[in-house]
């Protein structure tokens, strides 16, 4: 590694002698009304070297003879002059489409993609804004191809999952997110679970958590962002180091430019409605064997619903979707910018607010930014940006015993909205067997409140025309204050005589980078550019938990005021340390070439094994420059790439360590006691290597363009905890095990079938296809359990793929056949497991069409997702207690169709009813076949309608928009339950194929305004 960064160092001396350079300037403006524009991008071609139009439109460059230079304005066409002696040169840009051929790169880096030997793909603030989504991943949903997006609920504030490519680590509590940086500085994502739960009953302390949390990308607010990067692959994120290996999502902040101050409100109101929801049979009301149920004292029991016949006007009937109602929504934005060609400013602040479809449900976020630029001389320019949200709400619970949970035994005989008696306790319907959704939804609540600041801090000094030497410092503090009160007279307390929970979490990370870029061409032909650099990553990590079980006063819910109190304490400390090079020269402006290394420092890791150096190499030849007739083919290219990146472990995995024991400090003494988890002293890093090829073809005057990818990466050395002989006095040892291999290809297809002075369609397609294959784990273990509900598990096996499910089936013979047991009905295999589906998509795709006429604009996002097989969670209680259309039959004679165990057809009938088919574990409701359905589905994820007026309203209002739009509008799935993108295990979440009991996804529709002054 030293020989290499010599010879960099080398090189950059040498740049000193290269040939002499000159200023070049002059103006930009409109072609169509000669207005200067203000904040236009002035680029030498195949280089970074670059400058920018002040208040007037004008521009001054260093360049040299010969290159080329590229002028291009956001909403203006490009334009490529090559200079030969002027020392002024006047342009007048176009209006035509939105420019993409600037992306965001690495450390904040602009970059043209025509360079990129690697897959990037851009989404625009505007694009993100228009889309009325608190949370900015929603937004992307649709949009990008190799991404997987998934909502985990409906609730307000909850989480969204990202994945890039597949899954990569085979631990199920290993990280598979990718990295969020926002203006070069790197921040939280987590969705962190906590714990909320009691110590008893089946929502015991050590349970899984049960609420659909926020990811921290909510906290940003959309109408802040100037666009959003995807770097997918390791060649793309390799200076990123270990922290990237699962990609990286850049976001650029909107910035200040020079000219009249601007001043842009933005307000939008909208409502929300559960968007699909399960049929429940009306046919037959409460009751066992087709009669009603009653309690020893006469009164009547409304627990199952295999009960006699509805007659219609004489038996009442309700719809347990009651429960929810029509959610709303705010979102109001205020910013201010501005500047001269000495500083600049851009400020916001911003409030969202929601109410859920599920009663007392609600989230709201208070955000507030600013940032500025100034130039203290020609060299020397300072920047720095502070942000600063406040979000929480209340969370409604979910999971076993929660309101989805209840509502998923609920009779239809029973109005799920009279719920309380005049004393406040709960109206019963079932005797205490299951709780009432709408009560647990009032009393129970689960509250939070995350305090959050991000700002950095940059400096910018040009110490030749060619060097530039750049630091930028920044923070990332969040405090999340939460609060659970479960009181008594539920099935969810009643093992706790009821129970508070509060849980502060604190959360910082501190970033610094500095690093020296130069660019600078050799001749007319050949271009090269260097950069060094280094890196500090810092991150502070506490949690507090203190629970209180069984109220003494009554209504007074308060630690104080609790029988059994239980204190709990974590925390952690994480360090990393990187240094990094990159080279990269270019040819004529068609053939680049880049390579990457760095090398990593971590704290996790032992000391033998904490320093690891990985490469990266990508190639980019635009073939089209060579083809003297561009007339079909405007523009090719093809890339390639290979790259090598780490991922270290969680703090505290080497060796062993000690936990505090429950019920100490007892007497004044503190008792700790040894982990049943022990890590290996000699772990190593996980190391992924992958290869990308692809192509950008565009063809008719870019009216027709393809970009086309496919990559493999195998992950090794995976860090993983496997189960180990008790005898050693450990449970689990955490070593490095396994192998998985990602393949896929990515498509993308940007089509402007018409285009006319006053009418213009623009469509876009994207298309995702991979799947990771499991090619080893470790001598010795034969599987790693993900997660198990008893009735399908998602597991992965050597020679499987990653999201494989395993269940149980009905018995079948070699040819297929059913078996019908002697008794006359089918029977489930439940001794064994076998693969079942696969919880992942076979494939997704999105369509985005736009049509524009004058100032309207219509646009509509279809998505469609095909495969992927999941369980609803709430699917057993509905079948087991008969409230849902897939009951319906009852109470009369069939004969299954299939064989006896001699292979001859079945003939014996037999009665069907709650008793004999629908509760019974061994002969329906545990096969696979029954509980585990195809989430593919098709819908319409986005439509809008926006006019635009085109000369604004006096001189007062330079412009405004007005929309109407609406999400998640149409699905149409073979799934049977709510809508199946919920993950019931929240975002976060690296296991997939469990949905259901989480808050249903919602439909919703919105009306904004967009006013500038």
């Amino acid at each position: 590694m030293k020989h290499f960064f010599s010879m960099l160092l080398l090189m950059l001396i040498s740049l000193s002698v290269w040939s002499q350079e000159r200023t070049l300037q002059g103006n930009v403006t409109s072609e169509e009304d000669g207005e200067p524009l203000i904040g236009a991008t002035v680029r030498v071609k195949g280089t970074t070297t670059g400058a920018i139009t002040d208040a007037n439109g004008h521009y001054s460059i260093r360049i040299t003879d010969g290159v080329t230079l590229l002028f291009n304005y956001v909403g203006f066409g490009e334009k490529q002059i090559t200079v030969q002696g002027q020392s002024t040169l006047d342009v007048a840009l176009s209006p035509g489409n939105r420019l993409d051929e600037i992306v965001v790169t690495a450390l904040g880096i602009s970059r043209e993609k025509k360079a990129l030997g690697y897959a990037v793909q851009q989404v625009g603030g505007e694009e993100l804004a228009g889309a009325r989504e608190p949370n900015v991943l929603n937004a992307l949903q649709g949009k990008v191809a190799g991404v997987l997006i998934n909502s985990s609920s409906g609730a307000p504030g909850a989480g969204t999952n990202i994945l890039i490519r597949g899954i990569t680590s085979l631990d199920p509590g290993r990280e598979n997110q990718p990295l969020f940086v926002i203006d070069g500085i790197p921040i939280s994502n987590q969705t962190i679970a906590g714990n909320v739960l009691p110590s008893s009953g089946s929502n015991a302390y050590s349970s899984g958590e049960q609420a659909s949390f926020s990811n921290r990308a909510v906290d940003i607010n959309p109408n802040d962002i100037e666009s959003i990067n995807i770097l997918k692959g390791p060649a793309g994120t390799a200076l990123y180091g270990l922290r990237a290996a699962n990609g990286v999502v850049i976001i650029t902040t909107k910035k200040g430019k020079a000219g009249k101050a601007r001043v842009n409100l933005t307000s939008s109101w909208g409502f929300d409605e559960v968007a699909k929801a399960p049929v429940f049979q009306t046919t037959y009301r409460e009751g066992r064997f087709g009669r009603l149920r009653f309690n020893s004292d006469g009164s009547p029991l409304r627990f199952q619903s295999f009960g006699p016949k509805v007659y219609p006007g004489l038996t009442p009937v309700f719809d347990p979707i009651d429960l929810f109602q029509t959610g709303s929504r705010s979102d109001n934005n205020l910013s201010f910018s501005g500047g001269n060609q000495t500083a600049r400013f851009h400020s916001s602040i911003g409030y969202s607010k929601q109410e859920g479809v599920i009663p007392n449900s609600e989230w709201d976020r208070l955000s507030a930014r600013i940032s500025g630029s100034i130039q203290i001389s020609p060299k020397f320019e300072v920047g720095a940006s502070v942000n600063f949200s406040r979000s929480g709400g209340n969370r409604p619970h979910s999971g076993d015993k929660s309101i989805m949970s209840s509502l998923s035994y609920y009779t239809t005989s029973f109005d799920i909205n009279d719920y309380i008696n005049p004393d406040g306790s709960m109206k019963e319907f079932s005797d205490g067997i299951v709780d009432n959704p709408r009560y647990v939804a009032e009393v129970s609540s689960l509250k939070d409140n995350v305090n959050r600041t991000i700002g950095n801090l940059n400096f910018a000094y040009k110490l030749t025309d060619w060097l530039k030497l750049e630091y930028r410092v920044g923070g990332d503090q969040y405090s999340d204050f939460r609060r659970r009160v479960v009181p008594p007279g539920l099935d969810l307390s009643s093992q706790t005589g009821g129970f508070i929970i509060e849980e502060n979490i604190g959360y910082r990370e501190l970033t610094s980078n500095l690093y020296a870029t130069a660019t600078k061409n050799w001749t007319n032909d050949l271009g090269m550019t260097f950069m060094v650099g280094h890196n500090l990553t810092d991150i502070n990590y506490e949690r507090l938990n203190a629970r209180g079980e069984s109220f003494t006063l009554p209504d007074f819910y308060d630690l104080s005021n609790t029988a059994n109190y239980f204190l709990s304490k974590a925390n952690s400390q994480y360090r990393l340390v990187g240094l990094f090079g990159q080279l990269g020269f270019s040819y004529r402006n068609m053939l680049y070439l880049e390579i990457t290394g760095r090398n990593d420092w971590s704290s996790t890791l032992p000391v033998e094994n904490r320093s690891f150096f990985y490469p990266a190499v990508n190639l980019s030849w635009v073939f089209s420059e060579m083809l003297s007739n561009q007339d079909i083919l405007s523009y090719g290219k093809v890339r390639a790439s290979w790259a090598q990146v780490g991922k270290d472990a969680d703090p505290y995995n080497i060796g062993i360590f000690y936990n505090q024991t429950p019920g100490f400090p007892f007497g004044g003494v503190t008792g700790f006691t040894q982990n049943s988890v022990s890590g290996d002293v000699n772990l190593k890093p996980e190391q992924t290597s992958s290869i990308e090829l692809g192509t950008e073809l565009r063809f008719f005057q870019n009216r027709v363009g393809l970009d086309f990818a496919w990559f493999r990466s195998n992950s090794k050395d995976q860090i993983l905890s496997v189960p180990v002989s008790n005898a050693t006095g450990f449970s689990r040892f955490i070593t490095n095990a396994g192998e998985i291999e990602n393949t896929g290809i990515e498509l993308l297809l940007n089509v402007t079938p018409v285009r006319r002075s006053n009418f213009e369609w623009t469509a876009g397609i994207n298309f995702s296809k991979f799947s990771g294959e499991v090619i080893a784990i470790r001598d010795g273990i034969e599987q790693v359990e993900f997660f198990s509900n008893g009735y399908i598990t998602n597991k992965l096996v050597p020679g499987g793929n990653v999201g494989d499910l395993y269940g149980y089936r009905f018995n079948y013979n070699d040819a297929g056949q059913l078996i019908i047991g002697s008794n006359g009905f089918p029977t489930v295999r439940t001794d064994t497991l076998v693969k079942v589906g696969n919880a992942l998509p076979d494939f997704t795709a999105g369509l985005n069409n736009t049509f524009t006429w004058k100032g309207l604009s219509l646009g509509f996002l279809l998505e469609w997702r095909s495969g992927g097989d999941v369980m609803d969670m709430g699917i057993r209680n509905s079948i087991r207690n008969g409230g849902i259309e897939q009951t319906v039959r009852r109470y009369e004679d069939v004969i299954f169709n299939g064989v006896t165990a001699t292979g001859e057809p079945n003939t014996v009938p037999v009665e069907i009813n709650g008793e004999t088919l629908y509760r019974s574990f061994g002969r329906y409701n545990s096969a696979s076949e029954v509980v585990l359905e195809d989430a593919s589905w098709f819908r319409i994820r986005r439509v809008s309608l926006s006019y635009r007026l085109p000369n604004g309203i006096g001189n007062i209002i330079s412009g405004m928009r007005i929309t109407l739009s609406g999400n998640n509008l149409l699905i149409n799935t073979p799934f049977r339950g709510f809508d199946p993108e919920t993950n019931y295990l929240g975002s976060g979440s690296n296991v997939f194929g469990f949905t259901g009991l989480q808050t249903p996804g919602v439909r919703s529709y919105n009306l904004s305004l967009d006013v500038n002054f």
